[in-house]
């Protein structure tokens, strides 16, 4: 896989979470809807200079931002950061920070939504229930297509670098609703399944490739190293991208294969892992108590006690597993597979637009502000604030071009760890929209637990029928299909973990009526609905 060079003298292994959310003067105008400064220059020679600082006096804009839990350990205020301390000397903005309490953002939101008054920006903005083009139409979120090439013209040009971009950045009408996390380069599975190597190495085992191997594996650590849960498995009776299952060719959710949308719940390749699964669970290779497993990841404690062998959790965590016990080596390991030769296509999908973004209020007096404000985070000089901080204070650039990271964030005289010192010096992950250089994050990370991607996205293991996460549908379609598919949801969860733990029979009458239930719950239009969502966005 292919990575930005990142030069240290210190390499620690630590988690980073979130991979881990006005009034004021006038600002300075330009000339026929350009950006300050670009006064006499036609709109088709405008080459994205933006020009410091963007108001003649200061301003106040305001954002509602969700509280990252890593920056909240260290600091109690945004405006604390220093890197949006430094964006206001840069740009002559402040930023007034509303942020709702932890857990109950999506209540906050909704409450904000109703009250009419909304702040000059807002993140999350796909919280929107009715969708982005009903956002725009409702008079919520400003209509951005318009400003592609004029304040929002350096955002446009790196989302018109990838073809990717350019079909998840926008709605299902050719609309720009909002601005979003735009990767340098794709972001592969930073999840997925993990083993204990050396248990391998000391029973004389290869590594598992097909479900056989792994059921030989999870038995000799039964039996040899007396493991309580051999198989972590998720509280779903799979793992949150579907790995666990995929090598039946489906997965507990809708699946796109080759376009068209499949209800990988209601099939025959389901019945067969449940079955699987409930021949693992007699034979006690699962955790019994897997069911009650909410957890995205495994349960720390069943690693850290030595009580499972294969569990499910992120690349970050290996490290931190073998911290905890000696001799422990963690390896990451692709799902299995029916036969050795098979192709998976089912797991964490390769990411070029991160999850969040940020939209504009239509609302806004500074609405052309805002969309500056926001652009200058995607040109360089503005990128390598958002990734890496101050330039000759937390970071310099080699002679090849690389970055090399100061002592202000490699040993911190604060007492910050190398993560802490990047949250609060330079731009929180996953939150404010920029040119996100997530291979910053490997600064921390272990040589051998990134090899973790390229493990995870082996050549037969594709991502390929993953449903797309741009895909939307409309407000009727969103309140139709919202009626039958929370209570779908349910029903498949608790059904499929009563299969595999025996209290309904997968072979026989009791899957008939699983599948005579869900039929019953309108499943096949809520597959129409999908395919509508699926066709309209594969011909964006």
């Amino acid at each position: 896989m292919k990575r930005k060079r990142v030069i240290s003298s210190l390499l620690v292994m630590a988690l980073l979470s979130g991979l881990t959310s006005g009034c004021g003067s006038k600002p300075a105008e330009g000339g026929a809807g350009q950006p300050a400064g670009t006064e006499g220059i036609a709109a088709g020679d405008y080459d994205g200079t933006i020009k410091l600082p963007l108001t003649d006096e200061p301003v106040t804009l305001k954002i509602w931002l969700t509280a990252d839990a890593n920056f909240f350990t260290i600091l109690d205020d945004y405006n604390k950061s220093e890197f949006f301390q430094e964006m206001e000397k840069r740009t002559g903005v402040h930023i007034e920070f509303e942020v709702p309490p932890s857990g109950e953002e999506t209540t906050a939101y909704n409450l904000m939504i109703s009250s009419g008054e909304l702040p000059d920006m807002i993140c999350m903005p796909t919280l929107y229930p009715d969708g982005m083009d009903a956002a725009i139409d409702d008079g919520y979120y400003l209509d951005l297509t318009p400003y592609l090439d004029t304040y929002l013209y350096n955002y446009n040009q790196v989302r018109q670098s990838d073809p990717g971009f350019m079909k998840d950045s926008v709605t299902d009408s050719g609309r720009v609703a909002y601005i979003g996390i735009l990767n340098t380069e794709p972001q592969g599975p930073w999840v997925g399944m993990q083993i204990r190597q050396d248990w391998l190495d000391e029973l004389g085992l290869e590594t598992p490739v097909t479900y056989d191997d792994l059921e030989n594996v999870l038995t000799q650590f039964k039996e040899k190293k007396g493991c309580y849960a051999p198989l972590a498995l998720s509280a779903n009776g799979n793992y949150a991208f579907g790995e666990m299952a995929a090598g039946f060719g489906t997965t507990g959710d809708f699946i796109n294969k080759d376009g068209t949308v499949v209800a990988g719940f209601a099939t025959d390749e389901w019945r067969a892992y449940l079955t699987k699964m409930h021949d693992w669970y007699t034979k006690g290779l699962i955790d019994p108590d897997f069911m009650t497993n909410s957890a995205f990841f495994v349960d720390t404690e069943l690693a850290t006690t030595e009580q499972s062998g294969v569990w499910y959790s992120m690349y970050t965590m290996a490290s931190l597993y073998e911290a905890s016990v000696p001799g422990m080596v963690v390896k990451a390991l692709p799902g299995p597979k029916l036969n050795k030769d098979d192709t998976t296509h089912i797991r964490i999908p390769d990411t070029y637009m991160a999850a969040g973004g940020l939209a504009i209020s239509a609302d806004s007096e500074h609405k052309e502000l805002a969309m500056q404000w926001m652009d200058y985070l995607f040109t360089e000089e503005g990128a390598a604030l958002a990734n890496y901080g101050i330039e000759g204070k937390t970071f310099n650039y080699a002679e090849d071009g690389s970055i090399e990271y100061t002592d202000e964030i490699m040993n911190n005289s604060e007492g910050l760890t190398i993560t802490q010192a990047l949250i609060t010096k330079a731009l929180v992950p996953s939150q404010i929209p920029s040119h996100y250089d997530w291979t910053r994050e490997l600064v921390v990370v272990a040589e051998k637990d990134i090899e973790s991607y390229d493990i995870w996205a082996a050549d037969d293991h594709l991502d390929d029928w993953v449903m797309p996460t741009g895909l939307s549908l409309t407000r009727e379609e969103n309140v139709e299909f919202a009626s039958s598919y929370t209570d779908i949801q349910t029903y498949v969860k608790e059904a499929s973990n009563q299969f595999i733990s025996g209290v309904l029979d997968v072979s026989g009458a009791d899957w008939d009526e699983y599948i005579k239930t869900l039929e019953g719950m309108n499943l096949a239009r809520c597959v129409e609905l999908k395919q509508a969502g699926l066709d309209r966005y594969l011909e964006r």
